[in-house]
């Protein structure tokens, strides 16, 4: 109940000739219910059961239902103390009507600070409440997550090791998009931020050796995670048994942006040049799967992997 009469407080009228409306019945309730008083405690003193009407009309109806009302009251309350015979009896009325208004000003401002302050506090439980749903899902993508990867990591492995090695350093790169999203509030990233974080442990000496090339876009928080565990793994194969891994080797991340059409379409290329013969660990198990079907739950998403000559040649696009 508690939750409903704040809502409903909190809540702004629709539109103004209803706000208007609603002041009018409110101030000819309380005339009729002061003139069928009458006959018991005569007609003076008519406003001092007015600002009742004026306090009701600002909670439910806004300002604008509080001046409507405190319009007609002021008028209603005039015409009861007519006719003024003495001018003594017109300073009284005059006296009263700018009190009633002052009084009743009063309210409606104090009304107003207090419908702000509870529309902030409805916009507050709201946000919460988005913000608990979304942790929710986060959490249980982030476990989904984890949790594949410890599957396929250790699934059909004899050296328990390697293999923990491998899963710590998956894990920390989940752990930088994570930050990364968190950071930005899950709302899109930058491209070349997210794969500047993801590639900085494996930068060589020279910088060269390891370009990123592509104009500024913005990649879907849902697709983040998946890029940052692509590009982990590319290169970590590419500084185990690739390009990185020789003095002489390349690898060149490029992208592209198509906007020609209804959504804007990203295209990434990882290409090593310059480096030993690709071994054949690539071509299996986790680390392949990882690269060719992560980012295929985007909207339109392809993705390939090629082992060349000069080492892993990976491409996948997908609708940003």
């Amino acid at each position: 109940m508690t939750d409903f009469l704040v809502r409903r407080i909190a809540r702004q009228p629709r539109g103004a000739m209803a706000r208007i409306a609603l002041g009018l019945a409110l101030a000819v309730l309380a005339l009729g219910i002061r003139l069928s008083l009458a006959p018991l405690i005569g007609m003076g003193a008519p406003f001092t059961a007015f600002i009742l009407a004026v306090l009701v009309a600002a909670v439910f109806g806004g300002v604008m239902s509080a001046i409507t009302c405190t319009a007609v009251l002021a008028a209603g309350g005039i015409a009861m103390l007519a006719p003024f015979e003495q001018p003594v009896a017109l300073r009284r009325a005059l006296l009263s009507v700018t009190f009633f208004a002052a009084s009743s000003g009063f309210v409606t401002w104090m009304v107003a600070l207090l419908r702000a302050a509870l529309a902030r506090e409805v916009a507050a439980r709201e946000a919460e409440r988005l913000l608990k749903l979304e942790l929710h899902h986060r959490v249980k993508n982030t476990l989904a997550v984890v949790q594949s990867l410890a599957h396929q990591t250790f699934r059909d492995t004899a050296d328990v090791t390697t293999a923990r090695d491998h899963f710590d350093a998956r894990l920390s790169a989940l752990a930088g998009a994570t930050e990364r999203l968190v950071d930005s509030a899950w709302r899109p990233v930058t491209l070349d931020d997210l794969a500047a974080r993801a590639l900085a442990a494996f930068r060589p000496a020279d910088p060269a050796r390891l370009v990123l090339d592509g104009p500024a876009v913005r990649v879907p928080s849902e697709v983040a995670v998946a890029l940052v565990l692509c590009l982990h793994e590319l290169a970590t194969n590419a500084t185990k048994y690739g390009a990185l891994s020789g003095p002489a080797g390349q690898v060149r991340l490029s992208w592209t942006v198509d906007e020609r059409g209804p959504r804007a379409r990203l295209s990434l290329e990882w290409r090593e040049s310059g480096g030993p013969a690709p071994r054949p660990g690539l071509r299996e198990g986790f680390g392949t799967r990882l690269l060719t079907r992560a980012v295929r739950a985007q909207s339109g998403a392809t993705s390939a992997l090629e082992m060349t000559p000069d080492g892993a040649h990976w491409r996948a696009a997908f609708e940003v």
